[in-house]
């Protein structure tokens, strides 16, 4: 058409509105992916931990000996602080001391912190270990909790320990965003 003008460009208003969309939907995705992040470095942790206590029981089982996982200390003893500096460790404990004494086989060990988290060890009877029998059962339950370096309980998780010897993970059975412990209270990481 002769004498008409089309016009192709995109009006400030328009660019606004485009760049006020993307921003929202950025930092939704940021802050989703955030928490995608954190949750999988919980879930990673803990599987770790996992497979560690698997190898523990099944060594016990294996060896027919009794078969000690603990943090220890710079004394070679099981420490109450499993999260901070100490080391977490896999050992043949036959004079059953829960000391890692040079005479007994020190068979596999785990530098903490690996997750940048902090873990925390609650046991029956308050122990400071786990002791797997050479049937594979330990005579004590406990849970292995982890939280995050922001102690958010929405990334936290445990790694709960049943007298058989086995353990399972936590999960979020209410679908509040946090998982339960074994007694089905909600995490926290007030400790």
């Amino acid at each position: 058409m002769a004498g008409s003008k089309s016009s192709t460009g995109i009006t400030l208003i328009q660019l606004l509105v485009t760049l006020a969309i993307i921003s929202v939907l950025s930092s939704y995705s940021s802050s989703a992916f955030t928490n995608l992040i954190e949750r999988e470095r919980a879930l990673r942790a803990m599987a770790t931990f996992k497979s560690l206590l698997q190898y523990a029981r099944s060594s016990a089982v294996y060896q027919h000996t009794p078969i000690t996982v603990c943090a220890i200390d710079n004394s070679m003893k099981c420490s109450k602080d499993w999260g901070q500096r100490n080391t977490i460790v896999v050992f043949s404990d036959d004079n059953k001391n829960r000391a890692l004494d040079l005479e007994e086989q020190s068979l596999r060990s785990l530098t903490w912190p690996a997750y940048n988290g902090f873990l925390r060890w609650r046991a029956s009877l308050g122990r400071s270990y786990i002791s797997f029998m050479a049937t594979g059962n330990t005579w004590q339950n406990g849970s292995l909790y982890y939280c995050p370096a922001d102690r958010n309980p929405q990334h936290a998780a445990v790694l709960i320990v049943a007298q058989s010897g086995r353990s399972y993970l936590s999960y979020d059975s209410n679908l509040d965003g946090i998982d339960e412990d074994r007694h089905g209270k909600n995490l926290t990481c007030e400790w």
